[in-house]
């Protein structure tokens, strides 16, 4: 999958991805993680709510996001004027109150320091399968050793759509050997999701996830 893509969804507003609202698994469950204060990193962010809900909660947040449309909309809908500043490593970043959005490639992003908090939404679940075990590196190679974070992935029959989203199952994340797993929550959603259901998908289930970085990958 190309940036050409990316751009594409943007450019034709095929962002049915995009909630109105803060994820609800998100809400209930971040404040277990007991992260009070840490810098927080959502790789492919689009313009989504919940950075404004992590901020709302303390959090300084580093959203990453390949479309400059959805950086400028989601400041514009946030109501703040961001500051641009350009990075060692090529990228840009926009930054108001306690948000910070880099526009660029998430492989490129080189940070100073790592972090060590992370949420994920909506990055695992748009790649593909060959593209995933590269992402899932390259999140690690980001984040310190103990960091932790909530994933939130889909899973459907295979055979009713071709993605994004993908479907994500808990074995292709158990065989990460820097990755400690835990399930935090299980829900069946289809009647949740208009868009899949005309698309096909019959049966959608979304899980939530606990992540804690234990080591580098192999």
């Amino acid at each position: 999958m190309k940036p050409e893509f990316w751009h594409a969804i943007w450019t034709e507003r095929k962002i049915g991805f995009h909630r109105s609202d803060s994820h609800p698994m998100l809400c209930r469950h971040w404040p277990a993680l007991r992260r009070d204060g840490m810098d927080v990193l959502v790789p492919l962010s689009g313009k989504t709510l919940d950075m404004r809900w992590l901020a709302g909660e303390g959090h300084r947040v580093t959203g990453v996001e390949l479309d400059q449309r959805a950086v400028d909309e989601f400041f514009a809908e946030w109501g703040h004027e961001p500051a641009k500043y350009e990075r060692a490593d090529g990228l840009t970043d926009y930054r108001a109150g306690a948000v910070e959005l880099v526009v660029g490639d998430f492989f490129e992003l080189q940070p100073a320091t790592p972090w060590h908090a992370f949420y994920d939404r909506a990055a695992l679940i748009a790649l593909p399968e060959s593209m995933r075990q590269r992402y899932l590196q390259r999140l690690a190679e980001l984040l310190a050793p103990g960091a932790e974070g909530i994933l939130i992935t889909f899973e459907y029959p295979s055979s009713e759509m071709e993605g994004p989203p993908f479907p994500v199952r808990r074995p292709e994340l158990d065989a990460q050997d820097w990755l400690q797993v835990d399930q935090l929550e299980r829900q069946q959603v289809i009647d949740h999701y208009t868009g899949l259901r005309e698309a096909g998908v019959t049966s959608l289930v979304e899980t939530a996830y606990r992540l804690v970085r234990t080591d580098q990958p192999a």
